[in-house]
C-alpha cells in the first residue's frame, strides 16, 4: 500500500505540474517572458539520487538546465554559503510558506532531502560545484539572445515524458497523461486498443506508435516521446554563412561556430558512421540510441562536418536542455 499510495500521489504531483507549466506558458505565449523558478543546486542533487534510484542513466545528472528555452533557475548561481545567506535573510524579513507535501516521506524525495543529503552535508559536498560539473554556462547567452527572434507556436509539437514518471504510473493514469498532451498538441486522445497495445511494447526493448497525427515512441530505459507530424523536427536542417560565421538552423533552433577559413559544413547520420571522441571512434548510432533519439528522427538530427569528417552531433538542436556530443569538438591536424 505505502508504494501505491507513493504513486498515486507522484501521478497527482505531476499531473499538476505539467498543468502549471502549460498555464504559464500559455501566459508566455500571450505576453513573452521568462519563467523563473526556485530550483537551486540542493534540489537537483535530491534529483540526481531521485532519478538514480529509479534506474535512470547518465542522463540523470544532466537535469534541471539553468536555461531550458523557457524555464530560467536564477538560484543554481548561487554557491552553497550564498544561497544559505540568502534563505536566512528572506525568512528573517517575510513569512515563507512550506507546502505540507514536503515533509510527507511517502514521497522518495523527501526522504532523499532528510536522510541523505545531511550525510552529504557531513562529508562537505559541494552541491553548487556538483551542478556545474554536469551543466555549461557557455550556451546561455546564445539561449537568451535568441529569445527576442522567437514566434511563439499555436500549439506544441512535441513533448518528452521522463522514463521514471512512466514507470510510476498505473495503466489509467498513463493513458491520461498521454491524452492529456494530445490535447495540449489539438489531438484527439488514443484509442484505448492503441495505447494498451503501445503499454505492452513499452515493457520491452522498444514501443512505437503511429497514428495520422502523430508518433509516440519509447526505448526500454528511456523518455516517452509525443511527436506532431507536423514537428519542424521532420525537416531537413539548412545552413549558411555570417560573416565569418557559419550558422546552422533545424527545428526552430541555430547552432552558430567562428569559421573564417570555410572548413565547416552540415551533415547527416547514415549507418555505419563513426564520429571521433576522446578515447578513439564511436559509432553515431550509439550515441543516438545513448541520447534516447527516436529511430525515426536520427537522419534529420545536424552533424558538424570539419574537413568532410563528422565532429559533433548537434542534439541542442533537438531540444535545448540537450548537449552535443561530444562536448569538445577533436580535430585531427
Amino acid at each position: 500500500m505505502p508504494k501505491l499510495a507513493e504513486k498515486l500521489k507522484k501521478g497527482l504531483e505531476e499531473t499538476g505540474r505539467i498543468v502549471r507549466y502549460h498555464e504559464l506558458k500559455r501566459i508566455n505565449q500571450k505576453d513573452p517572458s521568462i519563467i523563473l523558478t526556485g530550483h537551486h543546486c540542493k534540489d537537483y542533487t535530491e534529483s540526481i539520487f531521485l532519478h538514480l534510484t529509479r534506474g535512470g542513466g547518465k542522463k540523470s545528472f544532466y537535469t534541471l538546465p539553468p536555461f531550458d528555452g523557457e524555464r530560467f533557475l536564477p538560484l543554481v548561481f548561487l554557491e552553497d554559503e550564498e544561497l544559505m545567506e540568502l534563505y536566512q535573510y528572506v525568512s528573517s524579513h517575510m513569512r515563507i510558506f512550506e507546502d505540507e507535501s514536503n515533509s510527507d516521506l511517502v514521497y522518495k524525495r523527501n526522504r532523499i532531502r532528510n536522510d541523505l543529503l545531511p550525510v552529504l552535508e557531513r562529508e562537505k559536498w559541494n552541491f553548487h560545484k556538483t551542478y556545474w560539473n554536469f551543466h555549461d554556462r557557455s550556451q546561455l547567452s546564445l539561449q537568451f539572445d535568441g529569445l527576442n527572434n522567437q514566434k511563439p507556436s499555436v500549439s506544441p509539437h512535441l513533448f518528452r515524458i521522463p522514463h521514471e514518471t512512466w514507470v510510476s504510473l498505473n495503466l489509467t493514469s498513463k493513458k491520461d497523461l498521454i491524452d492529456f498532451h494530445l490535447k495540449l498538441m489539438g489531438m484527439y486522445p488514443l484509442y484505448k486498443s492503441g495505447f494498451e497495445n503501445f503499454n505492452l511494447q513499452s515493457e520491452g526493448e522498444r514501443a512505437f506508435l503511429e497514428n495520422k497525427n502523430c508518433y509516440l515512441y519509447k526505448s526500454k530505459f528511456g523518455d516517452l516521446f509525443i511527436i506532431d507530424k507536423k514537428s519542424p523536427a521532420f525537416k531537413k536542417a539548412n545552413s549558411f554563412r555570417d560573416g565569418d560565421s557559419f550558422v546552422i538552423e533545424w527545428n526552430g533552433n541555430r547552432f552558430k561556430i567562428n569559421d573564417p577559413n570555410r572548413k565547416y559544413s552540415l551533415g547527416s547520420w547514415h549507418h555505419g558512421q563513426k564520429i571521433q571522441i576522446r578515447s578513439g571512434n564511436k559509432e553515431i548510432s550509439e550515441c543516438m540510441r545513448e541520447n534516447g533519439i527516436p529511430f525515426f528522427l536520427r537522419t534529420f538530427i545536424p552533424i558538424l562536418y570539419f574537413e568532410n569528417e563528422p565532429i559533433q552531433i548537434l542534439f541542442s538542436l533537438f531540444s535545448k536542455s540537450e548537449k552535443n556530443y561530444p562536448k569538445r569538438i577533436y580535430l585531427e591536424r
